[in-house]
This record gives C-alpha cells, structure tokens and sequence, in this order.
C-alpha cells in the first residue's frame, strides 16, 4: 500500500468510525429488551454482557469503532503540527485503545474468560482520558493555527465533563444512585464521536479529493 493510499485508509477509517459505534449503540438500544438495558435503570454495558441478545451488536460495534479509530489516529499523527498536537493525538490512542476494551472485556467478562475484571478499568480509560485527548489537541492546533479546529475540539470536550456533572447534580434526588447512567454515557461518545468526524472529514476531502483542505483551519 503506497503512502497515498495509507492516507486515504487511514481518513476513510476516521469517517466510518464515529457512525459505526454511534449506530451500533443506537441499534443495541433498539433491539434490547426490557431487562437487558433502559435508559433509566441501566448502563450502556448492560448491552454487552454475554447472555444478552445485543451482545454482537454492541461488543462489535465498540470493538470495530475502536480499531478504525487507531487507524484514524496515525493519519492525526502526520498532519499534527505541533507538539501538543502530537500529545492530544496519543491520548486519542489510549482512548480508542480503552474502546476497544470495553467490547473485549465484555461486562460479565470474568464469567466466561480471564478472572481478572478489566471492564470497568477499560470504560474509565476511555471516559476519563477522552475529554483530555480534545483539550490538549484543540490547544495544539490553536497554537499551530487552526483556531476553528482547535476551537472546536476544547468545547467538544467540555460537553463530557458537563454530562456527567449533571448527572452528579441529579444524583441525590433519585432513589438508585445509578439511575440514567447511561445518558451521561451515551452525551460523551457522541461527543467523542462528532469530534473523530469533524477531524476526519476535512483530512478524508484531501485524501481522496487531491484538494486543499481549507477546513482545517
């Protein structure tokens, strides 16, 4: 595969990401019954545990969002101009690499293979590190020029943190400390997810349209 075509993989894969663990969320959300996920009684990993019919569907689909996300990064790595760009870029890395792992290390995992509980260390990876990856990229990218991108990227990342803190302010008031924690769950991937697209689709009209890519700016 010749450095043209690496590009182009690479920004194709930042653009199908995003939908794909989107959509496969959604679907989950669709297919599951009652007492496998609510919106108000359970967890979006509740989805993937082993005995639940949308297991495939959302194991899967964080699995394969995760994996076109880390071929995503490295088309991130090359076009990065600054060094806090390129820092942004390796927290991106641990968050998808903790995507992954949330779909590997299924909920139930410890019942069905490796007695050692990794889940809930895969989910904080990504929950926690993701918002982290936009503000340090969005201040490179500031710094390198690219005040819109970078602009974008700090106030994406400034939805996660709200999510959850309006979770947190609800908290007290419900009878299950856990109930809608799947609503702050689901408000941070979509973030994340809007955030992979609006980097991916300015890089993939220049990989495959030879353009200037006057979006990245």
């Amino acid at each position: 595969m010749s450095g043209r075509e690496s590009k182009r993989f690479a920004s194709a894969c930042g653009v199908v990401g995003p939908p794909a663990v989107i959509g496969a969320i959604v679907l989950a959300t669709v297919l599951a019954s009652p007492e496998t996920f609510t919106w108000r009684d359970r967890a979006l990993s509740d989805m993937g545990q082993y005995a639940a019919e949308t297991f495939w569907v959302f194991n899967g689909g964080v699995v394969l969002g995760g994996l076109l996300g880390l071929a995503f990064s490295w088309r991130l790595w090359i076009d990065a101009r600054e060094r806090l760009e390129r820092l942004g870029v390796v927290l991106l890395v641990v968050s998808f690499v903790g995507l992954v792992g949330v779909g590997v290390f299924f909920l139930d995992h410890p019942a069905v293979y490796l007695n050692t509980e990794l889940h809930v260390h895969a989910a904080a990876t990504y929950f926690v590190v993701a918002p982290f990856a936009h503000w340090i990229y969005g201040t490179g990218s500031i710094r390198a020029g690219r005040t819109t991108l970078g602009l974008s990227s700090i106030w994406l990342g400034i939805v996660h943190p709200l999510a959850w803190i309006g979770w947190l302010l609800y908290r007290p008031t419900a009878t299950d400390p856990w109930t809608w924690f799947a609503v702050p769950e689901f408000v941070a991937a979509l973030a994340f997810a809007v955030w992979i697209t609006v980097l991916a689709v300015p890089l993939a009209r220049r990989d495959w349209g030879g353009g200037r890519d006057a979006g990245r700016s």
